[in-house]
């Protein structure tokens, strides 16, 4: 289980200022317990040993009722993850909407590495974990991406699902690269970050209009998917707008920011 870095928890959302909050879909927050925390990291064996757990723990009391309470504020049901992390992994990640704790039971009480480490580092350096709740949102994959940040300074963009073409990303390039650059300069106006690597969807909100919605914000650290983008070397960061066109291909869209002529690479 790989620690993070203190300086990295700020971008978790538990602590995400209202105006970082408000760039994304609603939420809804319950703290974690230390037991509440010892309950879903005793899942995974690695954890178990890392603590020396018998006996899988019980959720602390009243838990239960308060994810009932949380998930009611939202009527379509809602989507469950931790502040550092989602739960999923390969294999598993939420198909439906929640809208109790009982439908909440698969996702966590289950053997997960990335959660279970997460929920080890509070544990061993004292800091907080919430469970947050937002509305059930569908989000085809073609409408992901991801925003690479360095300096308060946006330095390229890419297809978070970066080995699939999508035909829709194509044929919507020029609403998608304005959607993104007026997210960015929304987002440059309250970050309480300077680095990060920060993940939208992009919707279409009326005939000529779109908007990217904030999902996460990660450290901008090597672990983290460069998509289609390069690490190695200092990264080949350009600026641009990176996705794959209708051969495969990967197309770029730039110079700063994210938008001009499109070329290949």
């Amino acid at each position: 289980m790989l620690g993070l870095h203190k300086k990295w928890r700020s971008t978790f959302m538990e602590h995400w200022p209202d105006e970082v909050i408000a760039l994304g879909l609603p939420m809804e927050q319950l703290m974690l317990s230390e037991q509440d925390r010892l309950a879903i990291g005793a899942r995974t064996a690695a954890f178990r040993e890392i603590f020396e757990i018998d006996e899988i723990p019980s959720f602390s009391d009243g838990f239960y009722a308060a994810v009932d309470e949380k998930t009611r504020v939202f009527p379509f049901g809602g989507h469950a993850r931790l502040g550092g992390c989602s739960f999923k992994k390969p294999g598993h990640f939420q198909k439906s909407p929640i809208f109790n704790s009982r439908d909440l039971a698969p996702h966590i009480l289950q053997e997960n590495a990335r959660v279970a480490g997460l929920l080890a580092s509070s544990l061993q350096d004292n800091f907080e974990v919430g469970l947050f709740i937002r509305p059930w949102h569908p989000i085809p994959q073609w409408t992901e991406f991801r925003l690479f940040m360095k300096n308060r300074a946006f330095i390229g963009a890419s297809q978070y699902f970066h080995m699939t073409v999508f035909p829709e990303i194509e044929a919507n390039a020029g609403p998608i690269a304005t959607a993104l650059i007026d997210f960015t300069k929304s987002f440059l106006s309250v970050s309480h970050v300077d680095d990060g690597i920060v993940d939208v969807f992009v919707e279409k909100i009326d005939d000529t209009d779109w908007r990217a919605v904030l999902i996460d914000i990660n450290p901008m650290i090597w672990r983290a998917d460069a998509c289609l983008f390069r690490w190695q070397n200092g990264g080949d960061f350009d600026g641009g707008l990176r996705f794959r066109g209708s051969s495969g291909r990967i197309l770029s869209m730039a110079p700063l920011p994210f938008a001009g002529t499109s070329t290949h690479f």
